[in-house]
């Protein structure tokens, strides 16, 4: 290149429809903010909606085990489809524990979504790990336990420390 010239770039501005979502125009000079009285009827809307919890909850846990048990008896070729659902599943289920601060809950999705991407499903040590997490996701729902700390909580955790130590 002979010179500065030559080297045109063209910058296009996106139209940012998260702003448009919040009630921001397209002008890039405006300033606004949301009202507060509109935040807290979506708080309202949140909170209304953990009534829903348990059997949202409960409802990707069944899907998630039956995901597992389908991966476990799959033809090679269809590996991956049920990888990939157990991953949404675990994620899901973050998400929705991150929401209603279900910590323990959250620990273990999270945990199961990060191992998805290692499972392989011909060693059985990772059957061991990947069982681990449902059963105590399955201990934290069912005894309604919440946060991260306490003895429960730590019995639960330790148990997928050392399948994961153990078997990985």
């Amino acid at each position: 290149m002979k010179n500065s010239e030559e080297k045109k770039v063209q910058v296009y501005k996106r139209v940012n429809k998260l702003k448009l979502k919040a009630g921001f125009g397209l002008d890039e000079d405006k300033v606004g903010f949301i009202d507060k009285s509109t935040i807290l009827k979506a708080q309202m809307k949140i909170d209304q909606k953990e009534n829903e919890y348990p059997a949202t909850v409960e409802a990707v846990l069944n899907q998630l085990v039956d995901s597992w048990k389908e991966l476990k008896q799959a033809p090679e070729d269809q590996r991956d489809e049920l990888i990939d659902r157990i991953y949404n599943f675990s994620n899901n289920i973050k998400d929705l524990t991150a929401t209603y601060q279900h910590d323990l809950m959250h620990h273990f999705s999270l945990s199961l979504r990060n191992f998805c991407e290692k499972i392989d499903v011909n060693k059985k040590e990772h059957h061991v790990i990947v069982q681990a997490h449902i059963d105590v996701m399955w201990i934290t729902f069912n005894e309604k336990l919440k946060g991260e700390v306490g003895p429960k909580a730590e019995e639960l955790k330790l148990v997928v420390s050392q399948a994961i130590r153990k078997y990985f």
